[in-house]
């Protein structure tokens, strides 16, 4: 199924939540693409001057599944269950973008893979993760 609406809701939503808080905004959106971009500076960085890795994870997170919920119908989401990344070299600043797509989806496993470029198409990181659909606001209580 290819959910076009949510994809068009997705990159017309004003960042909330853990996006706003980490300046991160989604870029891109169509059904089993999502691109997520962040502008990494000092606010981003850990003790030894490089971006956090948790960030990093984040967006990439944050990519493979909205990724998948351009191609759920409507009422499902999904969460992550296990998610496994690499990171091949560190950021100091400069805009970064998650390319989250989908590699598979069964009935109860969904399977999405996310790259993380630096601002000169450098490959940061790279990410996979299996989710599981979820009705909307299950688990949310």
């Amino acid at each position: 199924m290819r959910n076009a609406k949510r994809a068009a809701e997705l990159l017309a939503a004003t960042p909330a939540g853990w996006m706003e808080t980490l300046g991160a905004w989604i870029a891109e959106s169509e059904p089993g693409r999502v691109v997520l971009e962040l502008e990494a500076g000092p606010r981003h960085r850990h003790g030894g001057g490089v971006v956090q890795g948790g960030v990093i994870t984040q967006i990439a997170d944050a990519a493979m599944g909205m990724s998948l919920a351009t191609l759920q119908e409507e009422g499902v989401w999904n969460t992550t269950i296990e998610l496994k990344i690499n990171f091949l070299r560190p950021v100091v600043s400069g805009r970064l973008r998650a390319v989250g797509r989908v590699v598979e989806m069964k009935q109860t496993l969904l399977f999405s893979e996310a790259d993380v470029l630096d601002e000169t198409g450098r490959l940061v990181a790279r990410a996979s993760s299996t989710c599981m659909p979820v009705p909307e606001g299950q688990g949310r209580e």
